[in-house]
This record gives structure tokens, C-alpha cells and sequence, in this order.
């Protein structure tokens, strides 16, 4: 396979792709077409009728207007039961769908701003156009439920996606400006959990990620402000949940700095000290950090002027008494710089 050509491999997809597809001939406004030449059915309106020739059962239905399939359009199964119904605009393509498996049961649902998919589809009670919220389940085609859906007039409210064990593998919520989204291991335990503010033309931000260990302890946290720029990113120790690692920034522009403590597993701090912290440069150490013992005894103080140059250091033993002075090293600092 390796050594066919392009073209060799896209003919091979096209020939698998239609064995898949039932055999049809098709009518638009009874004169045969075939849909897989445009020149067939270009300019063309009327009724698009296309059937199996060896029961004549029609697999689909739709309407052309100047060489356009517009409006509701169905496919069925071979047995007649319902396949695909889709509601067709220009601009916009396809605005509402409802897709369903051999069995009958619904297997996926995009709803528009309101029902357009009747008489094929209630989608009125599907997407929440009856002044209530709607309860929709989505199975795949062996029949296993896969998904349960909340709309609210056409706006879906809560998705929740299943793991073959039947537990929830991912929530999302939508709450006015605000959504929220999690995702669970297969043995229900919640691994990370997003929150996320809604701006317009469906662009989204950050604003909060959690991330949980396979015990469920929290391992990180991060946080960003309006813009998406990062306001706290925290880790955790996965053995036993104490603070790892803690980075608060503040300011902006010029004047944006990142204050960072860094702990020992036992919860004592091992170091802190502050970073001048533009956006999109490097980060430089400033002011005084400091180092600690597990005990928490201070053992080191190092000071840093505005461009990051070391300029003064102090150092002590773990029983507190003073250590002879080495020579500053301009690259040396308390804690290790984040990185953005």
C-alpha cells in the first residue's frame, strides 16, 4: 500500500465509500439523475425522489430550487425506516439535524434556533421548543446508549457522554455566559474539570482548570483573567495532595511580576521569590528570594536588582549559623522560573 499513488489510494476510498451506500436511482422532478455528476442536476428544481431498484422503496427525498437541495431532506434505511432528516439554508448549509440507527433509536441531534426538521422529526419536544427543557439519549448502532442531551429552545443546555461500562466519561454545562466542562476515568473518578466564559460569535476563554490525580487529589490549577492571561497556576504533589509549586502574577504591561513559592512534600516552603513577567519575555528574577530546610529555617537569601543581576547573597546552615560568601552567579535564583 505504501507504494500506491495519491490518486490510486483516493479511488480506493471512493470505491470503498460507495459499498457502503446502497444502490439507488434517483429522479428529480421524474427525469433520472445521477447525484454523483453535479452537470445532472444543475439548474434543476422539483422533487428528488431516489429509490432501491430491486424493492423500490425510496432511501431519499428531498427538494432542488435552481440546483440546490433547500429545505427538508430525509435518507432512509432499506427496511423504510428513518435515516437522516436535515434541514438545508443558504447561507448556513445544513441547519438542523436528525440522524438514527437501524434500530430507530436517534444516534446524533443538532438543533437550530427553532423546529424545522417536522413532519419527519419532532423536533420541536427534541430541542426544547415547548417552554421546557428536553431529556435526549443518543445510542450508537449496536443499540448502547452513548449520550444524554439537554436543550433549552434549541440551545443545548448539558451533554454527557458514557463509557462503555455505562459510567460518565465527560460532562458539559452551559449556564448563561458560563460553561463548565469535566471528564471522569472509567471508574468514575474526576481527572479535570473546566470552566470557561462565553463571548460573543461562540469564541470561548478559559477561566479555570482543574486537574485531579487517579485518587482524585488535585494535582494543578490554573486560572486566567478576561483576556486568557494566566493569573494562578498551582500544582500539587500526586502521592499526597500538599502544595508543590504556586505562582500568582499581578500587574500587566511593563509592570506584570509572578510571585512563586515552591514546597517541600511534607508542606514546608523550600523556596519563594518574585519574577518580572511581561508577556511574550523572558522571565527575570527580582528583589529577594529565598531558600528554606524542611524544617522550614531559612538557608538562603539572594537578592536580584531590576534587570535580574544577582547583587547580594546570604547563606546559613540548617542550625542557623552563617556560611562563608561565594561569588554571586548572575544565572543563580532561590526559585525556578515558570514558564508562561
Amino acid at each position: 500500500m505504501k507504494h500506491l499513488t495519491a490518486g490510486v489510494l483516493m479511488a480506493l476510498v471512493c470505491v470503498a465509500a460507495s459499498a457502503q451506500q446502497p444502490r439507488q436511482t434517483c429522479e428529480l422532478d421524474g427525469r433520472p439523475v445521477q447525484l454523483t455528476d453535479p452537470a445532472s442536476t444543475a439548474g434543476k428544481s422539483g422533487v428528488l425522489r431516489c429509490k432501491d431498484p430491486a424493492t423500490g422503496r425510496v432511501l431519499r427525498e428531498s427538494t432542488y430550487d435552481s440546483g440546490q437541495e433547500l429545505g427538508l431532506a430525509r435518507t432512509f434505511h432499506l427496511d423504510g425506516k428513518l435515516r437522516r432528516a436535515v434541514f438545508r439554508a443558504e447561507p448556513g448549509g445544513e441547519r438542523a439535524v436528525a440522524e438514527f440507527s437501524a434500530r430507530g433509536q436517534l444516534t446524533f441531534l443538532r438543533c437550530a434556533d427553532k423546529p424545522l426538521l417536522a413532519p419527519a422529526v419532532d423536533d420541536k419536544r427534541l430541542c426544547g421548543f415547548e417552554n421546557s427543557p428536553s431529556s435526549v439519549e443518543l445510542f450508537d448502532e449496536n443499540g448502547v446508549l452513548r449520550s444524554r442531551l439537554v436543550y433549552l429552545n434549541g440551545r443545548r443546555q448539558r451533554a454527557e457522554s458514557l463509557y462503555d461500562n455505562g459510567k460518565v466519561a465527560s460532562v458539559e454545562e452551559t449556564n448563561g455566559k458560563q460553561r463548565i466542562e469535566r471528564q471522569f476515568s472509567s471508574a468514575g473518578t474526576k481527572r479535570r474539570e473546566t470552566v470557561s466564559l462565553l463571548l460573543e460569535r461562540g469564541r470561548a476563554v478559559h477561566q479555570r482548570t482543574l486537574e485531579y490525580s487517579e485518587r482524585g487529589w488535585l494535582v494543578r490549577e490554573q486560572r486566567w483573567d478576561i483576556n486568557g492571561d494566566t493569573v494562578r497556576d498551582d500544582t500539587y504533589y500526586t502521592q499526597n495532595g500538599q502544595p508543590k509549586y504556586k505562582q500568582a502574577f499581578s500587574g500587566s504591561g511593563a509592570e506584570r511580576v509572578v510571585d512563586i513559592i515552591e514546597y517541600f512534600e511534607n508542606g514546608q516552603r523550600s523556596a519563594e521569590g518574585r519574577f518580572s513577567a511581561p508577556l511574550h519575555a523572558p522571565l527575570l528574577p527580582v528583589g529577594l528570594h529565598r531558600r528554606f530546610n524542611d524544617r522550614g529555617t531559612v538557608v538562603a537569601e539572594l537578592n536580584y536588582d531590576a534587570k535580574g543581576r544577582l547583587v547580594d547573597e546570604h547563606r546559613w546552615d540548617d542550625a542557623g549559623q552563617p556560611l562563608g560568601r561565594e561569588e554571586p552567579t548572575p544565572v543563580e535564583t532561590a526559585v525556578k522560573p515558570p514558564t508562561q
